[in-house]
């Protein structure tokens, strides 16, 4: 009898982690979702669940769940949480020594969207560099620093159609940059 005892709890724990398991997968879509919504990147949220796994597999389960999916779904708004705080904390301690820090894509949360962002940057300023001097000055004026087309072409002494082409040529410069950059990035 006192075996039994001991193996009872053992069989129903084995079967709520069971029954919890089926339940993550069947509403891992929703999961995934809301840890996105909190941590504000994919590849991240897909961590959280494949997390949320491996902590269903190891924590001790006393009692039974009475809502599986209201359980499963708190564990990853838990994780998803954490990991927020976590990159927060790391964020403010290495903010000193980070140079993409001062990169405006560096503002995503999600670290794979921030690295692309950078590096995306810095193929349209080395692209832009390579430009002749007065179609680079005619892109910055008008795509950083807002003015018309029609105040740039005053200012440079060319016509409103001059300024479009330089416009026109820095733009397909960069994207064909990008393309190419996309294309030789390793897989």
């Amino acid at each position: 009898m006192h075996l039994s005892n001991r193996l009872e709890p053992k069989s129903f724990e084995h079967k709520q982690r069971h029954e919890l398991l089926i339940k993550t997968r069947d509403i891992e879509g929703k999961l995934r979702r809301i840890a996105q919504s909190i941590v504000k990147c994919p590849h991240l949220a897909d961590d959280i669940v494949q997390d949320t796994y491996a902590k269903l597999l190891t924590i001790q389960i006393d009692e039974e769940v009475s809502t599986p999916s209201a359980f499963i779904t708190r564990i990853v708004r838990n994780m998803a949480i954490d990991k927020v705080r976590q990159m927060t904390f790391e964020r403010s301690l290495f903010s000193g020594s980070d140079q993409t820090e001062f990169c405006p894509a560096g503002t995503a949360n999600c670290p794979e969207a921030r690295l692309s962002g950078c590096q995306a940057l810095r193929v349209i300023e080395h692209t832009l560099q390579e430009l002749p001097p007065h179609v680079r000055n005619a892109f910055y004026r008008h795509r950083v620093d807002g003015y018309a087309q029609n105040v740039i072409a005053r200012d440079i002494g060319v016509s409103k159609a001059s300024v479009c082409a330089y416009i026109h040529l820095a733009d397909q410069s960069c994207r064909k940059a990008l393309q190419n950059a996309e294309l030789v990035r390793p897989a």
